[in-house]
């Protein structure tokens, strides 16, 4: 590793030991683009490496959307796995053809084929942790895309720095750094990447807020409102696992049980919980028949107003029904027999 001017590295270092990121010997698969904050990455565990005993590999999904660029940009990961000599696993899949399958966003499509291969891959060749390089700068796109989209106290929490699924860890190990950060760090070791086209593109709303809105906001508004966008995620946490504790309380008292495509809640102690927990009582309901469903502002409040019914029945997204009945709150798929409606 060259010598550097930038102190990135062991304040790195420091921020791993205060999260604990990681464990030493620990397998860590690096998800890699070929980008400048996925590279960036990469070198940076590898320069520590030698440190914490850990064995990193590479895994890198080609989304099929540049033909070209992206049968390149997986050629560059490829190389960078060998020359380091580190395992390399790609996927691939046409995410235009699942996002039309699915009716999702392209972007929501890619997101799901990528995570879901990223974890396949971790679980099949034994990684215990999957590190992802979103940045500061992603995690303020990400708070104000959902204020601009009218979010709640769940949206604002943002990109979350670590979590589980099974006996796999997700960690964002550079939440707290910014992308000049890591463009600086990349120059200074000379350290090349790829570059993706399509960042520049107008097309997604994500690149709009980057190149556009969040430069006037610096300009006009606030210099340090990435910064002040990043921050809010720390903030709200505290509020939101209080109210993930209420939730869990709530929901074991208000679920009576699943069969098939229903979920049957008690009416009795549903219609007893306070707004906030009603609407994510049905939310989490939703999440059990399809993990793509949700409950928008709109929706909910059509529902909260039928809730002074006897009986009631709204149509959801994604072939879900909500049903009020004297007993019950019953939400299920649309195609399965309900008798009680």
């Amino acid at each position: 590793m060259k010598k550097t001017h930038s102190n990135l590295l062991p304040r790195l270092e420091e921020h791993f030991r205060d999260r604990r990121f990681f464990k030493v010997r620990q397998k860590i698969l690096v998800a890699c683009s070929g980008g400048p904050d996925s590279v960036a990455l990469f070198h940076l565990l590898r320069a520590l490496i030698t440190k914490y005993d850990w064995k990193l590999g590479l895994v890198h999904f080609n989304h099929q959307l540049r033909p070209s660029d992206a049968k390149k940009d997986e050629r560059f990961v490829k190389a960078l796995a060998r020359k380091f000599k580190a395992p390399f696993y790609c996927g691939t899949g046409s995410v235009k053809h699942e996002a039309k399958r699915t009716k999702t966003s392209i972007e929501e499509a890619a997101r799901k084929m990528r995570y879901d291969f990223f974890l396949q891959t971790a679980q099949a060749k034994k990684f215990q942790a999957i590190a992802l390089a979103h940045t500061r700068d992603d995690q303020a796109e990400t708070v104000l895309m959902r204020v601009l989209q009218g979010t709640g106290l769940r949206g604002l929490q943002g990109i979350r720095e670590k979590f589980r699924t099974g006996r796999v860890t997700w960690v964002r190990p550079l939440l707290v750094f910014t992308k000049k950060e890591l463009l600086q760090y990349l120059t200074e070791q000379k350290i090349f990447y790829r570059f993706d086209k399509s960042n520049d593109s107008s097309r997604f709303i994500r690149n709009r807020i980057r190149l556009e809105l969040i430069p006037q906001l610096q300009r006009d508004f606030n210099p340090r409102v990435v910064e002040a966008l990043s921050r809010i995620p720390a903030i709200v946490a505290g509020e939101s696992a209080l109210i993930e504790e209420l939730e869990e309380k709530a929901w074991k008292k208000t679920f009576k049980k699943r069969r098939g495509k229903n979920v049957e809640l008690r009416r009795s102690v549903f219609l007893k919980s306070p707004p906030a927990l009603q609407f994510r009582i049905v939310e989490k309901a939703l999440k059990m028949l399809n993990k793509q469903s949700g409950l928008s502002f709109e929706a909910w409040e059509r529902i909260r107003q039928g809730l002074v019914r006897h009986r009631y029945r709204s149509s959801l997204p994604k072939d879900i029904d909500f049903a009020l009945t004297p007993k019950n709150v019953t939400i299920f798929m649309k195609q399965e027999v309900h008798n009680q409606i």
